[in-house]
Formats: C-alpha cells, sequence, structure tokens
C-alpha cells in the first residue's frame, strides 16, 4: 500500500477499533480471520474453503491490491481489498466482516476508509457484486453511496462515484 493508514475510532457498542493499511507481515493474522470465516464461502465462492486457496487467494489480494484491516484487540476482524484498475480509474471493492462484528458500524468505517483511499489513488469509480439476497450488505452499500448498475436473479452489481 502506498501510504500508511492507521485510524482510533468506537464501533457501535463503544469498542475500540482500529483500521489501518495491511501488510505482507499480517498475512498470518489475516489467514486467523478466515479460517474461522462464517459461512464459508460466505459471497460468490469467496473466501475459499480450502486452506491453501485460500492463502493464494489472500496473497493475490496483498500483492494486486490496497488492502486494509480492521483490528480489535490484536485480532483481525475486518477486510477491504480494493483492487484497481489504473487504465479505466476504477477498482474492484471487497468486504469481509467476522460474523461477531457485524452490525456494529466495522464495515461501514472500513468502506468510508476505503473510498477515501480509492480517491487518493484517483480512481473515479468503485464497483462490487454482492449476491442479490444479501440485503444487509446491500443495505451498507447504500448507504455508502453505491447504487445498483445492473442485476440478474443471483446478483446484482453497484458502483460508487468517487
Amino acid at each position: 500500500m502506498g501510504s500508511c493508514i492507521s485510524i482510533h475510532l468506537k464501533d457501535k457498542r463503544d469498542d475500540p477499533l482500529e483500521i489501518r493499511s495491511c501488510s505482507e507481515g499480517d498475512l498470518s493474522r489475516l489467514l486467523e480471520m478466515y479460517a474461522t470465516f462464517s459461512p464459508k464461502p460466505a459471497s460468490q465462492g469467496l473466501p475459499p474453503q480450502d486452506p491453501e486457496a485460500c492463502r493464494r487467494w489472500v496473497q493475490k489480494l496483498l500483492k494486486e491490491g490496497e488492502n486494509l484491516l480492521a483490528w480489535k484487540g490484536g485480532r483481525v476482524i475486518g477486510h477491504v481489498s480494493l483492487l484497481p484498475d489504473y487504465k479505466k480509474k476504477d477498482g474492484e471493492f471487497l468486504i469481509f466482516v467476522d460474523r461477531a462484528h457485524r452490525n456494529r458500524g466495522v464495515g461501514r468505517a472500513l468502506t468510508y476508509v476505503a473510498l477515501k483511499r480509492a480517491a487518493e489513488l484517483c480512481l473515479k469509480t468503485i464497483w462490487l457484486t454482492v449476491e442479490s439476497y444479501n440485503f444487509r450488505a446491500i443495505h451498507l452499500y447504500k448507504k455508502c453511496a453505491f447504487q445498483t448498475c445492473g442485476q440478474d436473479e443471483c446478483e446484482r452489481k453497484m458502483v460508487c462515484t468517487i
């Protein structure tokens, strides 16, 4: 990641939370979160169920993307990856929050920090795909200024203009 991000805040339960840039040194902690992630796969086959496939997937995200982690008490509880396409000035957005920490503002905080980072990278739009029945995630994305730009019976594509 080009710049080092470290933001301290509180979740909806007033518990301390830190959002910071992810580095290669965070790989084992990130894999710990995905090892117990539920449901698996959560969305569109991600995160991969097989531990080795999951490791390769995370390593690829760390190599190709801009990654942020949400930390609580020395544990990774959330992960965002922006996969930029600098030629198109856009990027794909992926987010995963540990089940025990959902509905506490972690996803929204990670999303806002990721959108700020996308602006710093001079990206014009961020897009994602989400399963059509994942109403909780869709609600979060709408709160963060994503709009639906395509949909079928299985998933919808959403985009946020930076």
